[in-house]
């Protein structure tokens, strides 16, 4: 209260000095709740992203400034606790450090076939591609530095970076068994070939600190400078200690951990939020650039907590539906995802988890190649217990979640995308 008489006093001052008599409203200070809840919307998703590149590390031998790809072949993940399996690309990831200097990574040229090298920065933004879409397939060098450091001198394409870290999603279709050796050559010869020999630290992700008060350590870890756009967002943040010495008292403490529960609470709500029509489930807006989310943090972070790692909408598009029982799908030539020239699509069936099991008719994908469409171009999808005629997926019954992935969409378009229910049969 002291605070805020003081400056009532001040601006009743100033009104005097300047003649002006017309009354003027006064904002009281911000409670740390208020700041601590935005604090933790803001977080949450670079949180996630700590979570599964701990896992990574862990599971791949995924490491700084090394490439760490998969090689084994998409159908082989059927059956493991993997959520929702890529069953068409053979995947793998890099993970580069840049706190003690810029990192070149070099591609092969990939023309035959879709591939695409996601590039995601600490704050989760897709902030650059490489690829079929984006660098429609040529190889090259590519050279990541943050803003100030000293380049080499090289004829490498040069990509600025927010943040000391990034993560190179690396995805590379495969049509059968047949290519595997091919698609493996392709991936040996995805490298680093210029970083420093030291490497900074990342951080450990721990699930008890990152829903309680000590959340803030993990900004603090991730970042070395406020970026540029949001110094009045972390002038706040400072108060809770986001990137500033502060010490919270118990109190103070009870306050933000109330914040805490209740932006998680948010975030899981905005989740459901994204139903966009006939069951289906989507995130086409909630993934980019920082200039295309534009500080859609709550979008940013239900996207996170959707499915980490979405694709630019330019890239691909997924669309979710959790249904009960056997039935269909029935696509009017209208109703087929909008694509680009290039573009293509699948569907999946999962188990209720989103988990893929083995079954003895190995049905688990069909893809646009495959699609068998009607004479006026509609599409019928059927999923029961035992083979049909035409595009058939299996299904025991029961609880099921439906996925279509949908890539190189058309941009224009793909945002209104619906599509049509399935059908209980």
């Amino acid at each position: 209260m002291k605070l805020f008489r003081l400056n009532m006093l001040l601006l009743i001052a100033v009104f005097v000095i300047s003649g002006c008599s017309k009354k003027q409203d006064v904002t009281p200070e911000e409670s740390l709740k208020d700041i601590a809840y935005d604090a933790f919307i803001y977080a949450y998703p670079m949180m996630e992203q700590v979570k599964t590149i701990n896992g990574m590390r862990e599971f791949m031998g995924l490491e700084f400034n090394n490439t760490a790809m998969n090689p084994k072949l998409p159908w082989d993940n059927v059956g493991m606790p993997i959520v929702a399996p890529n069953l068409t690309s053979m995947t793998g990831g890099v993970l580069i450090d840049l706190s003690n200097g810029p990192v070149t990574l070099e591609i092969p040229e990939m023309k035959d076939r879709y591939n695409v090298f996601q590039c995601i920065d600490v704050f989760t933004h897709n902030f650059y591609y490489m690829g079929s879409r984006a660098t429609k397939g040529e190889g090259g060098q590519f050279t990541f530095y943050n803003k100030g450091q000293k380049l080499p001198e090289n004829n490498a394409t040069f990509v600025e970076v927010e943040g000391n870290h990034l993560i190179i999603v690396v995805r590379i279709d495969i049509e059968n068994e047949d290519e595997h050796e091919k698609v493996l050559r392709l991936q040996n010869a995805i490298k680093i070939i210029d970083a420093p020999e030291v490497t900074g630290s990342y951080p450990i992700y721990d699930e008890e600190k990152a829903y309680s008060p000590a959340f803030v350590e993990y900004v603090n870890e991730l970042l070395t400078e406020v970026p540029e756009s949001e110094t009045e967002l972390y002038k706040r943040f400072a108060k809770i200690g986001i990137m500033s010495d502060v010490k919270l008292t118990d109190a103070e403490k009870t306050e933000v951990q109330a914040a805490i529960d209740s932006a998680f609470t948010v975030i899981k709500e905005e989740v459901a939020n994204l139903q966009i029509g006939n069951g289906y489930a989507g995130a086409t807006e909630t993934f980019g650039t920082r200039e295309y989310l534009n500080g859609n943090y709550i979008g940013r972070a239900a996207g996170a907590h959707f499915g980490l790692w979405g694709n630019s909408k330019e890239e691909a598009n997924y669309f979710m539906s959790q249904v009960e029982g056997m039935g269909e799908i029935v696509f009017s030539k209208d109703q087929l995802p909008p694509l680009t020239d290039i573009g293509f699509w699948s569907i999946t069936a999962h188990d209720e988890k989103v988990l893929v099991h083995k079954n003895e008719y190995d049905s688990y994908v069909i893809t646009m190649d495959k699609m068998k469409f009607e004479e006026d171009g509609s599409l019928i999808i059927k999923f029961s217990d035992k083979p049909e005629k035409g595009n058939w997926l299996y299904t025991p019954g029961g609880k099921m979640v439906i996925l279509i992935r949908a890539y190189q969409s058309d941009p224009e378009k793909i945002g209104d995308y619906v599509p049509p229910a399935f059908v209980k049969k």
